[in-house]
C-alpha cells in the first residue's frame, strides 16, 4: 500500500491532478500490481523489489496514458481530418530528429541506429554488446538529448521506434 500510495502521489504531482485523482491512480497502480503478483520469483529478488518495479512501471504507463490524451484532447479538429497536416507534421518531426540525432555523441547515435534496424529497444539490446544496465542507462541519455534538442516525450518514442 506504501509503495502504491507513493507512486500514486508522485503520479498526480506529475499529471497535476487533483487530490481526489490520487486514490483513482493508487486503485490502478494496486489492480496493476495485483495482476502481476502471480510472475514474482522470490530466487529472483524480493517481494519489496518485486513491488517497487512493478509499481513504478505502473505509474509510468498510466502517465503515458495520461500525457497520450492530453496530446489528443490539445489537437485541433481540422487537423485530424486535413491529411496534408499528417504529411507537414511528418516532415518537419523527421527534419527535427535528423537535426537532433547530428548533435549526438557516437554511443548515443550507435543505439539509436540499433533500435531503428531492430525495430525495438528490447531488441535492440539483445543484439548489442553493451550490458542492460549501461544499455538502458545510455537510453535514457538518449531520450534526454532528444527532450533537450526540442523533441516531445511523443515524439521522442516515435523517434525512437523510427
Amino acid at each position: 500500500m506504501s509503495a502504491a500510495n507513493r507512486r500514486a502521489g508522485q503520479l498526480a504531482r506529475q499529471v497535476r491532478d487533483p487530490a481526489r485523482d490520487r486514490d483513482d491512480h493508487r486503485q490502478d497502480i494496486l489492480l496493476d500490481l495485483l495482476q502481476r503478483a502471480h510472475r514474482f520469483d522470490a530466487e529472483r529478488g524480493s517481494w519489496g523489489a518485486f513491488v517497487t518495479v512493478v509499481t513504478r512501471h505502473a505509474a509510468l504507463t498510466l502517465l503515458a496514458q495520461h500525457l497520450r490524451s492530453a496530446i489528443i484532447e490539445n489537437t485541433p479538429t481540422d487537423d485530424l481530418a486535413d491529411p496534408r497536416s499528417h504529411v507537414e507534421a511528418a516532415t518537419l518531426l523527421s527534419i527535427d530528429v535528423k537535426a537532433a540525432r547530428r548533435r549526438l555523441p557516437p554511443s548515443l547515435s550507435e543505439i539509436l541506429d540499433a533500435i531503428t534496424e531492430e525495430g525495438s529497444v528490447t531488441g535492440a539490446q539483445r543484439a548489442g554488446t553493451l550490458p542492460a544496465a549501461s544499455f538502458y542507462r545510455a537510453l535514457r541519455q538518449l531520450r534526454l538529448r532528444l527532450i533537450a534538442a526540442g523533441l516531445k516525450p511523443s515524439t521522442v518514442n516515435v523517434a525512437a521506434s523510427n
